[in-house]
């Protein structure tokens, strides 16, 4: 699984955060750690952001746009129905637009912050291809499911539809209810690994409407503002059209390329060297 950077910084059995990890594990990024994949609270590609320090002041939006989602085609038992979120994400003094498109066999994010998309497409069963747009660098780098399967790096899909781990419910306090975005919202929360947890989770269309987390001297608040069924077309998809002119690199390439700058870039942000 992807870190914000990029990089292939949790996967289905670990989580590796740059900033001390709801696993409670380290700070580094470290390819082979192990962790109770339960208590693993899965950002997708939050975790650059939440690898910085200092303080964040928490805010709630009073103002939310939402595109009532009563009308969604109903997902099959388990799996989360098509929809476009827009988040606010806030770490320190640091805040961006975080954006995810969820369909049925296709999950894409992007950070406005660091100008970055990442899709992951399911291919058939637990085959997956991935893809790690840089728009800044007009670089577009490809995995195929072969290179995934090479790296270990399959995806917990529930975890990429929902942001943060279903199972992490279990691991908090059930507590209120009311409705937010046109459909119930519950509160959970308590302690994982060391840091506070309080999320209101929308049971339906299985995300969160807010979440914050807080450990001492650190907090990180991810806040809903707008919930649709088909995404605003201005939103900031990397779609064919967009990208047709990036220089396409493919992930298995990584080790012939290692004096190119982006390339090298690219490794020092996952934090390991290609190996053939």
């Amino acid at each position: 699984m992807p870190d914000p950077g990029g990089g292939f910084g949790c996967r289905p059995d670990c989580c590796l955060f740059k900033y001390r990890s709801a696993c409670g594990r380290s700070t580094r990024l470290i390819r082979n750690a192990t962790v109770n994949a339960k208590k693993c609270l899965n950002f997708a590609n939050l975790l650059l952001a939440i690898s910085l320090s200092s303080h964040v002041v928490a805010h709630e939006a009073h103002h939310d746009h939402v595109t009532p989602v009563t009308s969604m085609a109903t997902a099959q038992a388990g799996v989360p129905a098509p929809v476009a979120a827009r988040f606010d994400l806030k770490v320190n003094q640091t805040q961006t637009d975080w954006y995810l498109w969820r369909e049925a066999d296709s999950i894409e994010t992007a950070n406005a912050a660091v100008g970055q998309n990442d899709i992951w497409h399911r291919v058939r069963g637990n085959e997956y291809n991935y893809r790690r747009v840089f728009h800044n660098d007009q670089r577009v780098v490809d995995y195929t499911a072969g290179e995934i399967k090479t790296r270990h790096a399959e995806p917990d899909w529930s975890k990429l539809a929902s942001v943060i781990s279903p199972q992490l419910l279990q691991e908090l306090k059930r507590g209120a209810s009311k409705t937010l975005f046109g459909e119930k919202a519950v509160r959970y929360t308590g302690k994982v690994g060391g840091q506070s947890v309080d999320l209101w989770w929308l049971e339906k269309s299985q995300l969160p409407a807010s979440l914050q987390m807080t450990r001492t001297g650190q907090r990180m608040t991810l806040a809903l503002k707008e919930l649709h069924s088909k995404a605003p077309a201005a939103w900031p998809r990397a779609t064919e059209e967009r990208i047709a002119d990036y220089g396409l690199i493919d992930a298995a390439d990584f080790g012939d390329m290692e004096t190119d700058p982006f390339v090298a870039r690219i490794l020092r942000q996952d934090g390991h060297s290609h190996s053939h």
